[in-house]
């Protein structure tokens, strides 16, 4: 099977808060040691490294929080594609990756979803922490459409109820259950920092700052 080495990296500015795309090729960025990225109004935005040839690190000067972020991404997740990078601090988007299609469609889409959130002010008034819940309730998607949600007795169909403080994922079979919350930022990185969700067999388990990574607590 041929693969597509072209890639499509773009970078909000902290400067402009414009988003510029980069388009190059694994082959380059893999072949480089460092690899710069401006802004078109002159601003650095991000230096990429490769340390080998199965990861890429790149450090990010955020936008939002104004700090530097460093992340680290797979050569599997860069084929895959479509990588929407968060501020650590916030949650909120500051960088977009695309290695199969238009990474202008997957902004567009992204501003698009965020934006039908934003319009209902009651539903966001709901939250104890709006903009955490809508990065998780993302982040969910992400996975979901990825198929990486599932319940380890083999039923893969879920309900899912949203609370000010969390959200639930019921598995419709054995109604195991797993709570995820999100209140703040320890929260969301604790979070995201899973690349897959499991609910387990007729149990009750919770992913949240306090109890890192599944540990069973009842609430």
């Amino acid at each position: 099977m041929l693969i597509d080495s072209k890639i499509a990296i773009a970078v909000r500015c902290g400067t402009c808060d414009n988003i510029n795309v980069h388009e190059t090729n694994l082959f380059e960025l893999f072949t480089n040691k460092t690899i710069e990225l401006e802004c078109t109004c002159g601003q650095h935005n991000a230096i990429i490294s490769a340390k080998d040839c199965k990861a890429l690190w790149m450090e990010i000067d955020c936008c939002v929080c104004q700090d530097k972020h460093t992340f680290k991404y797979t050569l599997k997740q860069l084929l895959r594609g479509n990588i929407i990078t968060r501020c650590i601090e916030t949650g909120a988007e500051i960088c977009f990756i695309v290695s199969q299609g238009d990474v202008n469609e997957l902004i567009d889409k992204y501003k698009m979803n965020s934006d039908s959130f934003y319009k209902d002010l009651e539903f966001l008034d709901y939250f104890n922490a709006p903009q955490i819940m809508m990065n998780t309730l993302d982040r969910i998607k992400e996975l979901d459409n990825s198929g990486l949600i599932g319940c380890s007795c083999g039923e893969n169909s879920l309900e899912m109820n949203i609370f000010p403080d969390r959200i639930e994922l019921k598995c419709m079979k054995c109604e195991g259950i797993k709570l995820i919350y999100a209140e703040n930022n320890d929260d969301y990185n604790n979070f995201i920092s899973k690349d897959k969700i499991v609910l387990r067999e007729n149990s009750f388990e919770c992913i949240d700052a306090i109890n890192q990574n599944n540990d069973i607590k009842k609430k």
